[in-house]
């Protein structure tokens, strides 16, 4: 264990003084401290004859009586802080229902009047249900494909406009981080008022997705 103040090492008998106890010399050695921040007086030290002269004037000795002293060692010392570890912020999540409420409404989705016109209506319908891609009215015919992460919690969405005759996007898309940032629950789902888990959600810091196909 190291200390802060210490007898001071042998360097030569320049590091070693004379006792003011036994008078004799070269044989006290004087506390010091390591951080160079108090310089004891001359006799606050230890006697090397310990059995004739046993002197031994340690620095609490000398605090006790110089309270002032320690006092300002109280002032000096600046505790170290420890690092903050930064937890990422807990993810957000969606309600199930306004999830379930979009997978509807499939003859006016662009998306699936182009694919059914290749694949068949029933084959199309079951891949966009399995695969959990919706019918947003954001724009007239726009899809919406949510992020289902693999405990079954809906993370987000992103909406999406496609031509129906050559299935190209059309570039309009927009992340949905919050649900805030489209008004589902009352434009589209014609909720009648904000729901907890809406105002909840509101307050978390983000909406994290979730590997695709995960």
């Amino acid at each position: 264990m190291n200390y802060r103040f210490t007898l001071e090492p042998y360097k030569g008998v320049s590091t070693r003084h004379t006792c003011p106890n036994c008078h004799r010399k070269s044989c006290f050695a004087k506390y010091i401290d390591t951080e160079k921040q108090i310089s004891f007086p001359d006799y606050v030290g230890r006697c090397n004859h310990e059995q004739k002269c046993g002197y031994n004037y340690t620095p609490k000795m000398y605090f006790d009586e110089n309270p002032m002293a320690k006092e300002r060692l109280s002032e000096e010392f600046v505790p170290v802080s420890k690092p903050r570890i930064s937890l990422p912020p807990a993810p957000s999540f969606i309600e199930p229902e306004i999830m379930r409420q979009s997978l509807k409404l499939y003859h006016t989705n662009k998306l699936f009047q182009f694919l059914s016109f290749h694949f068949g209506q029933e084959a199309t319908e079951e891949l966009m249900l399995r695969y959990h891609v919706g019918t947003s009215k954001h724009w007239p015919g726009a899809t919406v494909f949510w992020q289902v992460d693999i405990s079954g919690r809906v993370r987000t969405g992103k909406v999406m406009l496609y031509n129906p005759e050559n299935g190209r996007r059309i570039k309009r898309a927009a992340q949905l981080h919050h649900v805030g940032t489209f008004p589902f629950e009352k434009r589209e789902f014609q909720s009648p008022a904000m729901p907890v888990w809406r105002a909840s959600f509101d307050l978390r810091p983000a909406a994290s997705g979730c590997p695709c196909g995960e």
